[in-house]
């Protein structure tokens, strides 16, 4: 169930910052030997980072020690990057040491950087003529979601929102709340779908009992494009396996009654 919270915004949203940082990585052998790696941060957070040039990784769930400078933690492989993928060479952390923050200084001093969202050259355009015989004036494909998302209301008296994720395209998704936000309202919103985190700013377009809040993306926090397109890829795979097994269950059904 969601809710309405009423904490302020450096309560819950968890900043993450473009910036290049070079760091040591131990890892364990197959022998569990230590080993040391150099790489170098793409963007960092609070509780993790994704790092660039990490060739010692072979599967999410490995376990790392990271170090910067005079601090350490013990992280977690959340994700690698697909090698046909915008995340080629990429890999996820987070760490799975509470309370611990490798990067406190550069949180403190540096702002997250936001790109405005390209409409022209989607990734997934829908079908034209689909579209206007079901009544659809989306350009853009929306794919079901299962995640959740945090939003908060900017402006004067800002305030979160628990929400739940419907669908996503790369300029909107659709989802639910708990109470009602009127359109027009400029939202920041963080949603988590999987082992991915997006941040996004946005401003709701329409909102429909029983249905549901379609918010339409405004700007993207700086490198989080690749892997909303990233995650796309992943949900449109995931629809076309569904569709195609449907089809070949009523195929089966249609000959058994023939």
């Amino acid at each position: 169930m969601t809710q309405a919270v009423g904490k302020r915004a450096t309560d819950r949203t968890e900043k993450r910052i473009h910036v290049a940082l070079p760091v040591r990585i131990t890892y364990f052998d197959g022998d569990a030997k230590p080993r040391l790696e150099m790489a170098c941060t793409y963007d960092i957070s609070s509780h993790g980072a994704r790092v660039t040039g990490l060739r010692c990784v072979k599967e999410a769930g490995e376990i790392l020690v990271v170090e910067r400078g005079r601090s350490k933690a013990f992280c977690r492989v959340v994700w690698i990057g697909e090698s046909s993928t915008p995340l080629r060479d990429q890999v996820g952390i987070q760490c799975v040491e509470a309370e611990k923050t490798l990067w406190l200084a550069e949180l403190r001093e540096m702002e997250e950087a936001y790109d405005p969202i390209v409409r022209d050259t989607p990734l997934y355009r829908m079908n034209s003529s689909a579209g206007n015989r079901n009544g659809n004036r989306r350009s853009h494909q929306r794919f079901a979601a299962e995640g959740v998302a945090e939003l908060l209301r900017r402006g004067a008296g800002a305030n979160y929102l628990d929400g739940t994720i419907k669908d996503v395209s790369e300029t909107g998704c659709l989802l639910t709340t708990h109470s009602a936000i009127l359109p027009g309202t400029d939202l920041k919103l963080v949603l988590k779908v999987a082992n991915y985190e997006l941040s996004i700013k946005g401003q709701v377009r329409h909102a429909v009992v029983g249905i549901g809040l379609g918010v339409e993306f405004r700007e993207i926090r700086k490198g989080d494009r690749a892997i909303l397109q990233h995650l796309l890829r992943k949900l449109a795979d995931r629809e076309k396996s569904a569709e195609e097994k449907n089809n070949k269950q009523e195929a089966n059904s249609a000959a058994v009654l023939a």
